[in-house]
């Protein structure tokens, strides 16, 4: 599938901002399985753009703004090639033996140990017995977490903030696709499996899909042979080609799509569009295909 995204994030401010200063993810990956063919940003008031690539390989943009400003804009404007599958195979063949041995996981300490937004839940052995032993069958297990995950948590915007743990989201049994990723993530790492935070966009086609309002977040694991898994615990499905991958870290704080700090204002609102398509090209495709299972 082949799409177009846009982006757009606005801050507006009670009260004039002498300088602020913003770091933002926003530019989706170039890997095996997708493609950007496009990449724009336009920053209001204007300001000169700076890029790196993190320790993550991801691509990250930073600006300043200087002169007082009420208002901050930023629009990324995306087309991006995915090649995954429609319909994805579960990891069935992933083993805990073939994960002892292989050589890369000495690569993955990132995404083994703790971090700010995921924590260990050995404390917490109640939680970890609701999911089972994983035993050697370890893929077939990730897609048991993510179906549990999915059954008893709530997606509830209003029950978690972007600084919400996986303590306190488990606690509250409720939050966002964040929180989902979060949880998942603690609960295979906490197993011993390499598990990694992932941001991006997902389309909402012709289903009734959650997070496809704004950024998405979804966990990847390690599962050699298969290499890294996408599970999306929030809408309980595999990633395929329906999904488009922005950045990956250990947690939110690694990949948020916009963080920054100024110097003014107290108070400050946010808003955030989100508009996904798929390109003009690709629709009597797409159309095609999303007509198929109904004539099964």
């Amino acid at each position: 599938m082949e799409y177009t995204i846009a982006h757009q994030t606005t801050y507006y401010y009670a009260d004039s901002v002498d300088e602020s200063y913003t770091v933002i993810h926003l530019q989706p990956r170039s890997d095996p399985h997708q493609f950007c063919t496009k990449y724009t940003i336009d920053i209001k008031p204007q300001a000169r753009i700076n890029s790196y690539a993190d320790r993550f390989g991801n691509d990250v943009q930073h600006f300043a703004i200087l002169p007082p400003h009420d208002s901050l804009s930023i629009t990324t404007r995306s087309n991006v090639v995915t090649m995954l599958e429609r319909e994805p195979l579960p990891p069935v063949d992933a083993t805990r033996t073939a994960l002892a041995e292989d050589s890369k996981v000495e690569r993955f300490y990132d995404f083994l140990h703790e971090s700010p937004y995921v924590q260990f839940l050995d404390a917490d052995k109640s939680v970890l017995e609701e999911f089972g032993a994983p035993g050697d069958e370890i893929g077939a297990w990730c897609s048991h977490v993510m179906h549990h995950i999915n059954a008893t948590f709530s997606y509830d915007t209003d029950a978690t903030t972007v600084r919400t743990t996986v303590e306190e989201a488990i606690a509250r049994r409720a939050g966002v696709c964040q929180d989902f990723a979060h949880v998942m993530i603690s609960v295979l790492r906490s197993a011993g499996i390499p598990a990694r935070y992932v941001s991006g966009y997902i389309f909402r086609g012709e289903s009734r899909v959650l997070g496809a309002e704004a950024s998405h977040a979804w966990c990847e694991a390690y599962l050699p042979p298969y290499g890294w898994v996408g599970f999306d615990p929030t809408n309980d499905r595999l990633i395929n080609d329906y999904f488009v991958k922005v950045a990956i870290g250990r947690d939110y704080r690694d990949v948020s799509p916009v963080r920054g700090v100024y110097r003014g204002s107290r108070r400050s609102e946010m808003s955030v569009n989100v508009a996904m398509d798929v390109l003009a090209g690709y629709q009597s495709q797409f159309s095609q295909l999303q007509q198929q299972p109904q004539q099964q």
